[in-house]
Parts: structure tokens; sequence; C-alpha cells
């Protein structure tokens, strides 16, 4: 098969095209990839502040119902219940988690804090006498679990998760970054290649061939011209190797 040298030149323009692309490619895979990183850490950064909205309201709720048993007033008993309707719907709204285990804590102390919040403010409501060191004690164990459970929520699920998700577009950023520099340098040496096979494949031998055809002229013809390729080059050769030997001819006939 003879390869022809725009065959060779298109060859080579569609590998240098495929080495710009598939970095584009990559590039474009990496993108998409990376906004759904960014809307896992939305996502994770949103259960942080829900965790951390929890615990406000768990804080608010106990230290409004500690006042609401020492002062005994509507007001002080209101300001505990939104604190707690707070906490309420945060926990509604929080997701479950991959851990069964923790969800399962955390569903436990919800429901003691629940229960003994309710328990509380009936005796409030009813204004049955409470005693004070009793609810601290019971409070702040109550509390002191609900709060280390939502800690080790955001510690271990959240935290870790938005860790992992940093760590994964760290690696995606620097693996793109190495995949597009190597097919840029590739596409560059190619390049590089391509110029080189031009001028020792093309400008050479067309000079060579300029400078028989000048031998030719000032009547030089006993110089054969070599073939040194099957393209375009090769049948120029060709053709004034055929032209040579036929002057040469035609001139010795004469010359007889």
């Amino acid at each position: 098969m003879k390869l022809t040298i725009a065959f060779k030149m298109s060859l080579g323009l569609v590998v240098m095209l495929l080495l710009m692309i598939v970095p584009g490619t990559a590039g474009s895979t990496s993108v998409g990839t990376m906004r759904g990183l960014t809307s896992a850490l939305a996502d994770k950064h949103d259960e942080s502040r829900t965790i951390w909205n929890m615990k406000v309201a768990v804080i608010e709720t106990s230290a409004a119902l500690g006042d609401a048993v020492e002062i005994g007033t509507d007001g002080e008993i209101a300001m505990a219940h939104f604190w707690y309707s707070e906490l309420v719907e945060r926990y509604k709204s929080m997701p479950t988690g991959s851990s069964a285990e923790l969800a399962q804590r955390l569903e436990t102390s919800h429901l003691a804090f629940s229960d003994l919040y309710e328990e509380y403010r009936g005796k409030l409501q009813a204004r049955n006498p409470i005693n004070r060191e009793e609810f601290d004690m019971r409070m702040d164990e109550v509390v002191e679990d609900y709060t280390a459970v939502l800690d080790d929520l955001q510690e271990k699920e959240v935290d870790k998760s938005m860790e992992s998700a940093l760590e994964e577009a760290g690696y995606i950023q620097t693996r793109t970054l190495f995949l597009m520099a190597g097919f840029t340098i590739a596409a560059a040496i190619l390049g590089v290649a391509l110029a080189w096979w031009l001028i020792r494949g093309v400008t050479r031998p067309v000079r060579r061939l300029v400078a028989v055809a000048d031998n030719i002229s000032m009547g030089e013809l006993d110089m054969p011209i070599e073939v040194t390729s099957r393209d375009e080059i090769g049948e120029l050769q060709e053709s004034i190797e055929r032209m040579r030997v036929s002057l040469k001819t035609a001139i010795e006939r004469l010359k007889k």
C-alpha cells in the first residue's frame, strides 16, 4: 500500500487531534464528578448545620425548662415549648445516615429527652411541685447523652464523608492535571516529530532532486537517482530517473 504525503500528514493531524480531545473529554468527566462531589459536600454541610441546630435546641429547651421549674411562669413554659418544637422539626429533617447503630442511638436519645420534657411540662402546667435537684440530675443526664450522640454523628458521619469527598476531589483534580499535561506533552512531541518528518522526508529529497535537475540541465547524466520513498516524492524521483535514462539514451544514439 502506497502511503501518500497527504495521508501521512492527515494521519498525524488526526492523532494530534485525538491527543487534544482525550484531555478535554477527561476534563468534562472530571467536571461532572466534581459537581457530584460539590453537591454531596453541600448536603453534608446542611446536615452539619442541622446537627448544630439540634444541639442548640436541646440545650435551649433544657435551659428554658429549668427556668420554668425555677420561676414557674407561663412565659418560660412557652419558651421551652418553642425550643422543643424547633428540636422536633430538626429531628424530622435529620438524614438517617449510613450507621444503623448511630441512628438507633439518636432515636433512643430523642425519645428519652422527649419523654422527660413532656413529663416536666405536664407537671408545670398542672402546677405540681418539682424537685429542682432531681430535675437537674435527670435533665443533665439525657442532655449529655443526646449531645454525645449528635457529636458522634458529626464526627463519624458528616466529617468523615466531607473529608472523603475532599480527598476524592483533590485526587480527581491531580489526575486531571497530570492527564492533560501528559497528553499536551505527547501532542507537542508529535508536532515536533511531524515537523522533523517534513524536513527529512520532503524538504531534503526535493532539494536533492533540484540539484539533480540542475546537473541534468548541464548535461551530467551519469549519476543515477535513488528512489527513497513510495509516496509522491518517490514518484517524482522515478520520473526524473526515467527522464535521465531517456536523455542519456537519446544522446548516445545521436552520437552514433
